[in-house]
């Protein structure tokens, strides 16, 4: 050992106070990082220690290469070794690496002493990374162990090099093959041992959480002990060489630390196993999740959250033809996506069905939307596909008339489904584009327009086309004007609309069909299927409990009507895209038509259906008709309103009648049109209106003396 190195030792004994009878292979892993985290600095600097690496690696490898073909005759051809090639310019630390080599190999022989020496490297090395430290300390070990190797290799005409190999005893490597063998595999997982310290340190630059890697987090806690043993290692390695020349029968050492090694190794293999495993893992998401994320096909999409291999057959079942067909019949369709397990979902089969025939129903066209372009496609969620799973697929997929994913093997994208679309083991319906966002739909996340319709399809049916969030927003508020009215003359009825209840609210100027209802529904309401389908049902015929509600029920309407035409000009020609005021006031004007007969229908604050009183009352009195719709369909509200469209023609419109307003702004008189299917202008057929100050105008002393009565009759 040079003066100078003896001198660092020293100076480092003092400094860190070690023990120097202490044997590291009794201490814990604990006291072991305590021990030598002191030494490390952390700088942010970084040395191309991949580039010396891939030097040393070439020299071990081929060095342990030509020891096996001595030894036992057997192992990688030499020929066969693929070197890894340094970053061109690449300069080794030279000196260095001479000098941790020489303090390695004058290393007296012994534990204690093998970790004075790694202590001292380690404080050569502190600002070094951690992987860093291990790459040079067998760097410095390669030197000598690789130059005695190549020795062995030396051709018989290379007179200097025979010489060397004389001077390095290679000529007596055949006495103790078994010393060269146990050597020789040290080396080798001592290489190992540095190449996943090296690996995970890569790894942990990448910026992985530790949510989605936790062995590698782990790991890093980890290497610091692991770097230890590994230059420890190559320090009992350098001052045990004598070994292969037969000089030293002393193997104890050897083995020791080939079974310590041996242990850490064991350890980062599989640190670096889950990790790459899981990175995969992680990669792929992330690639899968782009898909979603960017303008794609739809195609592209649904791959992405079926299959694992793009080379597989990708098809799905067709439930309306029964055969399996390629999966491309999606292509350029929008697409509900039916994701749910097995268990329990009967309800939702039953609703998708009626939005699969109302999908081919007229209008064929909502929106600017056309419903052909509409498909369903089912993707079942189930942990393991055994036999009794599989009959129960089969079983469900009878009564599903659309497409169908019939893959027994686990979703390459299954953590997509649950964590990107929220899937949480409950049934989900995400509306998908059929390229990401083509400029006419809400799209939240590229391919997808709503993220779950669900809800709003239980809610509304078909009337949700084309499902985006807006369409649920604009049929919630649609009917908000006459619950605001409802409730200013039934305070009541505040409580009972907020909850999932089927409401009932009539009136009309006939008593006999106000009995005649009230005693239908209260049939409908205590029969046993509708107790089987869970429904609730309540009535409220208006002015049944006061009688001066329903003058201040319309004038309430009346008042409400002209304010919304101050607002909004209508032309009825537009018929399919409406502003929200312009549907308000058709719907107003709906329910003025039906004053003298009318029933609405609701589920809580969700206005299903209204309707004429007498064909209302035709369709509830029938309930012994359609009473099983309601079990086969997705509720009371779809099989009530299925019948009441049925029986449409048996009742054709009256003829238009007289509009009256009460208080109606003589400034908003014209143009008005009828709230009748007709459609057509009213004229003005008359119009008084009083001084606001309550006495004759001094320019009008012919102005009446009480405020008259706005009164709109539409002419033919």
């Amino acid at each position: 050992m040079s003066a100078s190195v003896a001198s660092n030792v020293s100076n480092y004994l003092l400094a860190k106070s070690v023990k120097p009878l202490s044997n590291p292979l009794a201490w814990s892993d604990e006291k072991i990082l305590d021990t030598v985290y002191i030494t490390h600095v952390h700088t942010g600097e970084r040395y191309d220690v991949e580039s010396l690496f891939n030097l040393t690696s070439n020299i071990i490898k081929r060095s342990t290469a030509i020891a096996d073909s001595v030894t036992i005759k057997t192992g990688t051809p030499i020929g066969f070794i693929e070197d890894k090639a340094p970053i061109s310019g690449f300069e080794p630390p030279f000196r260095r690496l001479k000098q941790i080599s020489s303090q390695m190999f004058s290393t007296v022989r012994g534990e204690h002493h093998a970790h004075i020496t790694t202590m001292s490297i380690l404080e050569q090395l502190k600002s070094y990374t951690w992987d860093g430290k291990a790459i040079v300390a067998l760097a410095a070990f390669s030197l000598e162990y690789g130059h005695f190797w190549h020795l062995v290799q030396t051709p018989s005409g290379d007179q200097l090099g025979r010489s060397l190999a004389q001077m390095n005893k290679v000529q007596s490597i055949e006495k103790n093959r078994q010393a060269i063998a146990d050597y020789n595999s040290l080396v080798k997982n001592l290489l190992f041992a540095v190449e996943c310290i090296t690996e995970l340190e890569k790894l942990s630059t990448k910026g992985y959480e530790t949510k989605d890697v936790p062995d590698l987090y782990l790991a890093m806690k980890e290497i610091p002990v692991a770097v230890y043993w590994a230059i420890i290692t190559a320090v009992i390695c350098s001052n045990h060489m004598d070994l292969l020349v037969g000089d030293s029968e002393e193997r104890e050492a050897i083995s020791s630390f080939e079974a310590k090694l041996a242990s850490i190794v064991s350890k980062l293999k599989a640190r670096l196993t889950s990790s790459r495993q899981k990175i995969s893992e992680l990669e792929d998401y992330w690639k899968r999740l782009r898909v979603f994320q960017t303008p794609t096909q739809i195609v592209e999409v649904i791959k992405a959250l079926i299959f694992h291999n793009e080379n597989q057959d990708h098809s799905v079942y067709d439930g309306l033809n029964r055969q399996m067909v390629s999966i491309n019949v999606l292509r350029r369709k929008y697409v509900l996506l039916f994701i749910s397990g097995l268990d329990n979902i009967r309800d939702e089969i039953r609703l998708l069905n009626s939005i699969y025939i109302g999908l081919q129903e007229d209008p064929l066209e909502v929106k600017g939307y056309r419903k052909e372009d509409f498909k369903i496609l089912w993707i079942p969620i189930v942990d393991e596909w055994t036999l009794l799973h599989k009959a129960e697929f089969d079983n469900l997929k009878l009564d599903m008339p659309w497409y169908v994913v019939e893959y027994f093997k686990p979703l390459a994208g299954i953590r997509l489904i649950r964590e990107f679309l929220n899937y949480k083991n409950k049934p989900i319906l995400p509306v998908l584009n059929p390229q990401g966002s083509d400029g006419s739909t809400v799209n939240l996340n590229g391919s997808i327009v709503n993220p779950n319709a669900m809800h709003m399809i239980f809610v509304w049916g078909i009337d949700a086309f084309p499902f985006r969030p807006t369409d649920d927003e604009s049929l919630t508020q649609k009917w908000n004007w006459f619950w605001s009215e409802i409730r200013k003359v039934y305070p009541r009825l505040q409580d009972i609309i907020k909850k999932d209840t089927f409401i009932f609210i009539y009136g009309g100027t006939d008593p006999k069909f106000m009995q005649e209802f009230s005693i239908a529904v209260e049939k409908i309401r205590r029969h046993e299927i509708i107790k089987k389908a869970e429904a609730v049902i309540e009535h409220y015929p208006l002015a049944k409990e006061d009688s001066t509600i329903v003058p201040s029920f319309w004038r309430g309407i009346g008042n409400l009507l002209s304010i919304m035409n101050q607002k909004t000009h209508k032309d009825p020609t537009i018929m399919n895209e409406k502003t929200h005021n312009e549907q308000t006031i058709y719907e107003i004007e709906s329910l003025i038509r039906l004053k003298h007969s009318w029933v609405l229908m609701s589920k809580g604050p969700n206005v299903k259906l209204l309707g004429r009183g007498d064909r209302m009352l035709a369709t509830a009195v029938d309930f012994e008709i359609w009473k099983e719709k309601v079990l086969e369909k997705a509720g009371f509200d779809v099989a009530f309103k299925e019948y009441y469209d049925r029986r449409g023609g048996e009742f054709p419109d009256d003829d238009c009648a007289v509009l009256q307003l009460e208080n109606y702004p003589a400034d908003t008189c014209g143009p008005i049109y009828c709230p009748d299917q007709c459609g057509r202008y009213m004229e003005i057929a008359s119009v008084s209106y009083k001084c606001c100050h309550g006495h004759a105008d001094h320019h009008n002393l012919d102005a009446p003396d009480h405020s008259g009565t706005v009164q709109i009759e539409k002419r033919s």
